[in-house]
């Protein structure tokens, strides 16, 4: 198989891409998981796949995510969990309706489980009740004989159909000499099963075919909750996505062809119709009419931008114009944004930090309570004499155990946890920095775009001082032509002024060069009637012009140069433009909000420090820096972490790239470049820091939550065994107590969607 090409079997069309590094990622669903411990199983058998460089299961969500040498490794992976019983589907439209059919059956068979176990228990507790409430004298021999033969032949499907993944995942577990959660549980219902066929024809000692039924009843009806509501979750979700197009049509010569868009290279012409959505960051073909799209997926503004041949289409931007052909641009791959599909489901296959601790307990665990079962069944016969009670305790202790509440502590917290803040308008990158924001003493924000609203912008233009005014509308044209081609608050509010000055008639600007300097501005050269100019837009030492001081507005610079007469003073001209910025009358009560979680807010701005230090008088920061490079900036947030504290960096613009790599925590503002965006742990889909107050509060519940359930998990099986070690739980209180332990981490998980709003 060609290295280079992606594999097209069924299950993995269109899903995995190779990344700048050479190797190759991929996300996928796997279907025919149960509970945490077939998480444990999928990755044991993914350790012996070679060419696997990285595999992880996220328990909650049943999503795969994986970075290997190349595809066939994944391939190899995939047939492995076929002889499982697992099956892993991708997002290529046919795979997508398989996968679909995969996942309506396994829910089918799930409930199926549960019912013939709900049912089957009704008639088993009704059979066994008499022997709780009379003795055998009074029921009578011959007829409690019947009794518990009918509940036999009731557990019978129980055993042999409900618990069967159980028992499978049980029996693979100990053929390939691991231990697993399935084991104790599997051991107890046997076991209680086989001593209760042995009892059926003797009243004297006990059966407990209610105790199986009860078992196996709550242990799917927690699996069958839990699977809900994941999915609920994953389809919310996946409702936020932009509905990107699977596939394109690929120039191949002088026709088009259907091509997945995971296969899409850089440089690579593609055509899309209107009404769709860009799959990738791309460009707009040469030689093309101006395209309208609708940018409101990425930046929140309602009104259609228009794009010239050789500028920037977003990923999630929607095609108005009939049609348009588009160049992909280089750096495809999850590194930057390249699909904003891609992001949910990175962060949904993530586990939680924490999870490889806890899978590394369970075996341990798991060992412990077989020891203990052991030792229960040796005191109790061997030592005491007591067969009865050494049957009835060790079984309690084999059942009591709760494998959920362990498994599925901390994947559901992050679960619900990622779905909350989608709905408060963040997009979570990196579910981990959920457990890092916990640790954040410093709050480092970005004034211009972050602190500022789009809202009733002012733009006051006016001459620079010992220069000539930029005032020919061609010259114009091309400055409004290089505003629109950022993405910084300030460039579009200037893009936005000029715009109106020309009345909104702008011609597309074929450039010679164009290049966006990070914390400085933009250039670019351009020829006008055969005469090459360049056009300068950012800040005054960028423009070559004197900085003007002004306190309450900050200050853009714009120059042009006629080339062939750079020397002569006739030839330079220049323009400022003072753009003030109004702030979201939200934004003190937002930032009292984050002090009294007891973070010290400070802002780390390259407008000129006057301006920083006067702007927004009424918001108390701990500190206002202004006039600060990118490298000033990531070296600032260097100094804090070398005092011990972790830095938050809040910021939209591409001299914010630096500082995202350095801080411990990132937020990608609302219209952020690409650059940033594609570096950032969070992305804020709305105006403002609302989505950061909401982070923060939303992680410290995560960790309160997700430690309840930790304790919960661990001082429940740390007290039920011993009780029942002790011969004070019977069989069916101790499958009670396993059922409620687990509907407790469940419901105490379900607490994040209601109690941050």
């Amino acid at each position: 198989m060609n290295p280079d090409s992606i594999s097209q079997t069924e299950d993995l069309a269109a899903s995995q891409f190779r990344r700048s590094d050479g190797l190759w990622e991929g996300i996928a669903r796997v279907s025919g998981m149960d509970c945490g411990a077939c998480a444990v199983e999928i990755e044991h058998a993914a350790k012996q796949v070679s060419g696997l460089h990285e595999f992880t299961v996220n328990p909650a969500s049943h999503l795969a995510r994986w970075v290997a040498h190349g595809p066939n490794a994944i391939e190899q992976l995939m047939h492995k969990l076929a002889r499982l019983g697992y099956a892993m589907g991708l997002h290529g439209e046919e795979a997508s309706q398989v996968q679909a059919l995969r996942q309506k059956r396994a829910a089918r068979n799930r409930f199926l489980r549960f019912l013939v176990a709900a049912l089957c228990m009704m008639q088993i507790m009704m059979y066994s009740a008499p022997e709780y409430v009379f003795s055998v004298q009074e029921i009578g021999l011959t007829e409690t004989r019947l009794l518990r033969w009918a509940q036999w032949v009731l557990t019978l499907p129980l055993v042999v159909y409900c618990a069967l993944p159980h028992l499978r995942r049980a029996w693979v577990a100990a053929w390939q000499r691991r231990l697993v959660m399935d084991q104790p549980i599997i051991l107890g219902l046997l076991l209680a099963f086989v001593l209760s066929s042995l009892n059926l024809n003797n009243p004297a000692n006990h059966v407990w075919f209610d105790s199986i039924a009860m078992l196996l009843t709550l242990l799917l009806l927690v699996q069958m909750l839990i699977e809900n509501q994941t999915s609920k979750a994953l389809a919310h979700l996946a409702g936020l996505q932009p509905d990107l197009p699977l596939k394109v049509q690929l120039q191949d010569g002088p026709g088009w062809r259907d091509c997945p868009v995971a296969q899409l290279q850089a440089g690579q012409r593609y055509r899309l119709f209107s009404g769709l959505a860009v799959p990738v960051d791309s460009l707009l073909a040469d030689g093309q009419a101006p395209l309208w799209v609708d940018e409101a997926m990425r930046t929140g503004e309602a009104e259609p931008v228009c794009k010239a041949p050789g500028e920037l289409v977003q990923a999630g931007s929607r095609i108005q114009s009939p049609m348009a052909v588009l160049v992909v641009k280089p750096s495809l791959g999850l590194d930057s944004l390249g699909s904003l599909g891609q992001l949910l489901l990175q962060a949904l296959a993530v586990k939680p930090r924490q999870q490889d601790r806890v899978q590394g307990v369970l075996p341990w665990f798991v060992l412990a309570v077989l020891c203990c079962a052991m030792l229960t069944t040796l005191v109790w016969w061997g030592i005491l004499g007591r067969p009865d009670l050494a049957a009835t305790a060790t079984l309690a202790v084999l059942i009591v155990t709760c494998p959920c509440a362990l498994a599925l502590a901390l994947p559901l917290t992050h679960l619900f946890a990622v779905r909350q803040l989608a709905d408060l308008g963040v997009l979570v990158r990196n579910p981990q920095a959920l457990d890092t924001l916990n640790h954040v003493q410093c709050v480092a924000l970005d004034k211009t775009g972050t602190l500022t609203t789009n809202h009733a912008v002012q733009v006051r233009q006016s001459e620079c001082c010992g220069h000539s005014p930029m005032v020919e509308p061609t010259v114009l044209n091309a400055l409004l032509a290089l505003a629109h081609r950022s993405s910084h608050p300030l460039a579009r509010a200037v893009s936005t002024h000029l715009l109106h000055r020309l009345e909104y008639r702008s011609l597309p600007i074929e450039w010679d060069h164009l290049e966006e300097r990070p914390g400085a501005g933009l250039v670019g050269v351009l020829m006008i009637d055969a005469c090459a100019y360049e056009i300068r837009l950012g800040s005054a030492a960028h423009c070559g012009v004197q900085q003007t001081m002004q306190a309450l507005s900050a200050q853009v610079f714009a120059s042009c140069t006629s080339m062939p007469t750079a020397l002569n003073p006739a030839g330079f001209q220049a323009l400022q433009f003072a753009v003030v910025m109004n702030i979201d009358q939200a934004l003190p009560r937002q930032m009292n909000v984050l002090k009294s979680l007891g973070l010290s807010l400070h802002v780390l701005s390259g407008d000129h420090s006057a301006s920083v230090e006067s702007w927004a008088p009424q918001l108390l920061f701990n500190s206002r820096c202004g006039g600060m490079s990118p490298a000033e900036k990531t070296a600032w947030i260097a100094g804090f972490q070398q005092q011990g504290k972790a830095v938050a960096m809040v910021g939209d613009g591409l001299n914010d790239s630096g500082a995202f790599a350095q801080a411990d925590v990132s937020f990608a503002a609302a219209g952020a470049s690409t650059l940033s965006a594609g570096q950032a742990d969070f992305m804020l889909m709305n105006a403002g820091i609302a989505g950061v107050v909401a982070s923060f509060q939303v992680a410290r519940q995560v960790e309160r939550i997700g430690a309840q359930n930790l304790w919960w998990a661990l001082v429940y099986n740390g007290l039920a065994v011993p009780v029942a070690m002790m011969g004070l739980l019977t069989p069916w209180m101790a499958s009670l107590g396993m059922g409620i332990s687990s509907l407790v981490v469940f419901a105490n998980a379900l607490r994040l969607r209601q109690e941050v709003r």
